[in-house]
This record gives structure tokens, C-alpha cells and sequence, in this order.
């Protein structure tokens, strides 16, 4: 997203062909314009860098503080987007202390004297804490953690609603409500044609119900067109595969249920950043090198949702499952110290948001029912080939019930794309095999595909075994060899 501060870091005398402008700015009509809305002369207008949706520039004035202009790239983005991030930063300002900019003019709007939509808003002091988290010790990382969590708090106390939305501001009147969602799943790639409710949502499962619906209407719309055009197949197949794929999405609709179920889906809703990442907190360090989170930047698309929203590990202190690969020296030191933050991290939030905090931080490790979801729905808009694949894996993965959580393991989650389907022995047969000799796993993995091992360990898994790594390869070892098809009691 948009570094919106500490221009020096940010700016490049020479842009790449990727970081070119794409506006066509007056700098004139820029600097006339934030001379007049904030009454002060500017003097200086720079470009410092531009976002996936805004490109940000520096305003120099001759008295008085810089000022940051954000200018709209994408003109396709509804008005109620620069409404609603505003109305956000204002209701933060007004009812915590957690440091936002201020807004000192807005028009969201083409009728302005340089023609794009805009935001002029404090700049405020400070490094991005990305720029900094890997020279702090441990220790400080862990006190950045803690200001986090009292981060997480304040939205959590001060910032609680009756409905999952967008917040707005009535600026006549200084109140806020809460108002449809702004994201781009709703108005990109075609969707802005389709009629479809954005809200306020009273539960997780309405949201994700109506983000559903959503493609099911594109689909029946235009779904067979766009396979005959990118397939090149004939209309009847086409027509035959999209009413399939709406078949899995109206299925997957009568079953939301499972996922969002009451010990998750319930009030209060609470404001959540739209993208709470370490590129868009602002730190400094205090004259005895204590490190203070100072700002928190870049509110759009944030919008109410669960506490299972809020509760979630920092990106970057996130572990990286890859269960068979040896790490280096540094990779294990490093993955050593981001499970101690996670687990002080996990600590604080115990301590300051209650247990259920730490409860959906556990359950959010043992269930990806929701976050497949959102990968489907919320983080981007699909092609009709890769949807169908992602619900037929989330169906496979799932069952049709929506129920086999178990599933979800550091070793299958690894090897899901090159799972297979297996037929795995009975039980009696798959007792004695484990009876036989004790093979070493070096063996195993020479002479037996490792996709092969992890779809026996994923039937086994599927069927109520609750069997090792170690033990269903040696399982996979007899069934690959087929060892023992002839003695009957591999029958």
C-alpha cells in the first residue's frame, strides 16, 4: 500500500518503469489548490511514490508544517471510498489515542482544480516500522508487540458496532453510521454491473453469503461467454460447466453455517484496519532508545467486522510452514524467534483482550475453513477456472458438510495441490503393517514420491487416523511396493 511519510526513504530521484506516474498532475493547479484549502503558500509539490490505488506527493509550505497529498489512481473506485476512509481516520481521531492523520481537505469527486479525486492530510513524524523491526533486539520487538496489542485494545473497546460495514460521517450533523462495504471485489473485473447488496451485514456469514451471491450473478450473467471465449468451447459445454460451478457456490451457501458458527460469528462487530501491516505503522525512538509506535496510516477499505477479524499474529512474526525443508543456521534462529514473539504476543493479548483472544488465535491454527473462504472471496476476484478449482479442493478438503477441521495440518496444508486420491487398506491390514519391521524414513522417501506418502497420510487423516508422518509412510511404503498383495492379511 501507500508510505504516505519520511519522504527521504521514500522518494527516488529515478523511477523505474514501474514506479512511473500514471496521473497526468498539474503541480501548478496541486499547489494553488493545498494554498487555498489550508491558507498558507505552498511552495514545493514533489512526487514521493505511488501505491497499488494512490500516488502520494510532498507539499512544501512557507510556514507551517509539510502536508501529504493523495491522489486516486483508479478512477473506477465508487466516491463512498475517500468518504469512508475519512470518516474512519476522523472517528479514530475522536475516540482513541491512537495517532492518525488529520484531514485537513478531501473531494472525492473529478470537479476540482486538478480534475482527480484527493485527500490533503497531516504528515506525520516518523519511520515506517518495517524499515527498522530487524536491527531491534528481541526485547524491543516484544515492547512493539505490546504497543500493538494496546493498538488491538483501543479498537476493541472504543470502536465497537452493531453491524459489519463501512463507517461514515453525516458532516453536517459530526455523527458516524455505519454504511456498505468499499472493496474492489464489489466493483472490479465486471462486478460493478451486478446488482449486489454491500451492506450493513448483521453476521460474517451474511458478508460472505452476499460476496457469494455476487459470483453466482456474474456467472449466470456472463460465465458462459467467457469460457467459450477462453476455452474455446462450444456453448452447451460451456452452459454445462457454469451451471456447475453455481451448483458448488449455492451449496456452499447452505453450509456457511459451519464455519461461522455462533462461537465466532457474534457481536460486538469492531473496526478493523484494512491493512494493518508493518508498512503502515509509524515508530520513533525515544532519547533512551525506547521504541514508540507514533501513527498508524493508510485507512482504506478498513471497514467492522468479528474479534476473529482483529485477532490475528502480525504478518511478519507469522511462521512459514514448510515441515520437510532443512533451514540454515540463520533460518532457525530466525524461525526460533518469531515463535517466542508469537508466543508473547498471544500472552498479551490473553492478558489485555481476555481469553477468547487467545482461544481464536489457537483455532485460527487448527481451522483455515475461514481463511480459504476469504481467499476465494475477499482478497481478489477470480477467474471461472481458478474458482472452480479452489471450491473443488474446498470440498474435497472439507467434505460436503463443510466439517472435517481436522484436516488442517502443517504437513497437508504443505503438500494440498499434489494431494491425490488413495485407497487406503482396511484397518486390520494397515495394524499389521505397522507391526512389520521398523523402516528407516530415509528408505521410505528414496524409493517411495513424497506426494504419494502425503496422500496416504491425508486419507489416513480423512478416515479418523490420527497416525505420524513416520507411520503413514511406512504405510505408503507397503502400498507403493504392494509388498504384501498376496498375503491375506494385507486383504
Amino acid at each position: 500500500m501507500d508510505n504516505e511519510n519520511n519522504e527521504s526513504e521514500n522518494f527516488r530521484s529515478g523511477s523505474s518503469d514501474d514506479d512511473k506516474p500514471t496521473l497526468d498532475v498539474d503541480l501548478n493547479a496541486l499547489q494553488q489548490l493545498a494554498s487555498s484549502r489550508l491558507n498558507r503558500h505552498c511552495v514545493h509539490t514533489r512526487r514521493l511514490t505511488k501505491g497499488l490505488y494512490n500516488e502520494i506527493y510532498l507539499l512544501q509550505f512557507e510556514a507551517g508544517p509539510d502536508c501529504i497529498a493523495r491522489l486516486s489512481c483508479d478512477l473506477t473506485h465508487p466516491a463512498a471510498k475517500f468518504s469512508s476512509e475519512v470518516a474512519t481516520m476522523k472517528y479514530v481521531a475522536q475516540n482513541t489515542s491512537i495517532k492518525v492523520p488529520e484531514v485537513y481537505d478531501w473531494d472525492c469527486t473529478l470537479h476540482n482544480p486538478i480534475k482527480i479525486p484527493y485527500i490533503l492530510m497531516e504528515r506525520l513524524s516518523g519511520q515506517h516500522l518495517y524499515r527498522v523491526w530487524d536491527e531491534l533486539t528481541v526485547e524491543k520487538k516484544k515492547c512493539v508487540l505490546s504497543q500493538i496489542v494496546d493498538t488491538l485494545l483501543e479498537l476493541w473497546t472504543k470502536c465497537q458496532f452493531e453491524e459489519i460495514g463501512c463507517l461514515y460521517m453525516d458532516f453536517m450533523t459530526s455523527t458516524f453510521r455505519i454504511g456498505p462495504i468499499v472493496d474492489p471485489v464489489f466493483y472490479t473485473e465486471g462486478r460493478n454491473a451486478i446488482p449486489s447488496f454491500t451492506g450493513p451485514f448483521r453476521s460474517m456469514q451474511e458478508l460472505f453469503d452476499a460476496l457469494i451471491e455476487k459470483e453466482k450473478k456474474f456467472f449466470e450473467i456472463h460465465g458462459v461467454q467467457e469460457l467459450m471465449k477462453r476455452k474455446k468451447i462450444n456453448q452447451i459445454t460451456a452452459a454445462s460447466q457454469v451451471a456447475n460451478l453455481i451448483k458448488q457456490m449455492a451449496s456452499l451457501q447452505s453450509k456457511l453455517f459451519e464455519p461461522f458458527d455462533k462461537s465466532i460469528d457474534q457481536k460486538p462487530f469492531v473496526l478493523v484496519h484494512g491493512d494493518f501491516d508493518a508498512q503502515n505503522i509509524l515508530v520513533e525512538r525515544s532519547v533512551n532508545d525506547e521504541i514508540k509506535i507514533v501513527g498508524i496510516i493508510d485507512w482504506e477499505f478498513s471497514r467492522t467486522g468479528t474479534l476473529w477479524n482483529l485477532c490475528q499474529y502480525p504478518i511478519w512474526i507469522q511462521g512459514v510452514e514448510e515441515p520437510f525443508r532443512i533451514l540454515n543456521d540463520w533460518e532457525l534462529q530466525e524461525s526460533r524467534e518469531k515463535q517466542k514473539l508469537r508466543e508473547f504476543f498471544h500472552g498479551e493479548m490473553v492478558a489485555k483482550l481476555g481469553s477468547r483472544s487467545g482461544q481464536i488465535l489457537e483455532m485460527k491454527k487448527r481451522d483455515l475453513r475461514i481463511k480459504k473462504l476469504e481467499d476465494m472471496f475477499t482478497y481478489m476476484i477470480h477467474s471461472f477456472t481458478c474458482l472452480r478449482g479452489l471450491l473443488e479442493s474446498f470440498f474435497y478438503r472439507y467434505g460436503s458438510e463443510l466439517a472435517n477441521v481436522h484436516f488442517d495440518d502443517p504437513i497437508i496444508e504443505y503438500f494440498w495441490e499434489d494431494i491425490i486420491k488413495v485407497q487406503i487398506p482396511p484397518k486390520r491390514t494397515i495394524t499389521y503393517l505397522l507391526s512389520k519391521d521398523k523402516l528407516l524414513l530415509n528408505r521410505i522417501m528414496e524409493e517411495v514420491p513424497i506426494d504419494y506418502i502425503a496422500s496416504v497420510y491425508y486419507e489416513l487423516k480423512s478416515n479418523g487416523y490420527n497416525f505420524s508422518w513416520q507411520q503413514a509412510s511406512t504405510i505408503a511404503f507397503h502400498m507403493w511396493k504392494n509388498e504384501s498383495k498376496d498375503d491375506p492379511e494385507y486383504l
